[in-house]
């Protein structure tokens, strides 16, 4: 019972899009929709009698709220970072051969000039 909401927790670590936010991300726009019209399903199902078409119902719900968190979450960051890159002229930075130093220290100004 606690699971459903230790899981949002879990979230910021399992999200691995470089975008934050569903503002320019069309196919998880979707999946959030899914995910809400979820939630009050499982609303629904907590309210009805444990009888045969209701627990069907609810597993299957259940079900799609913890995929959502360890399954698609995860895979439409991949997929959303794979056509990014695929489709912009830049390098990504991650596979490109310069230490962690250089990376975060880039564009930093030497201030120790004066």
């Amino acid at each position: 019972m606690f699971g459903s909401l230790f899981i949002l927790f879990i979230l910021p670590y399992t999200d691995i899009s470089r975008h934050r936010g569903s503002q320019f991300r069309p196919v998880m726009k979707l999946f959030h929709l899914f995910f809400f019209v979820n939630f009050f399903i499982l609303m629904w199902i907590g309210s009805q009698h444990p009888e045969t078409p209701f627990v069907e119902i609810g597993q299957f719900a259940t079900f799609f709220y913890f995929s959502w968190f360890f399954i698609l979450v995860p895979t439409m960051g991949v997929l959303e970072n794979t056509v990014l890159t695929l489709l912009s002229n830049e390098p990504d930075p991650d596979t490109l051969n310069i230490s962690f130093w250089q990376k975060n220290h880039l564009f930093e100004t030497n201030s120790n000039l004066f």
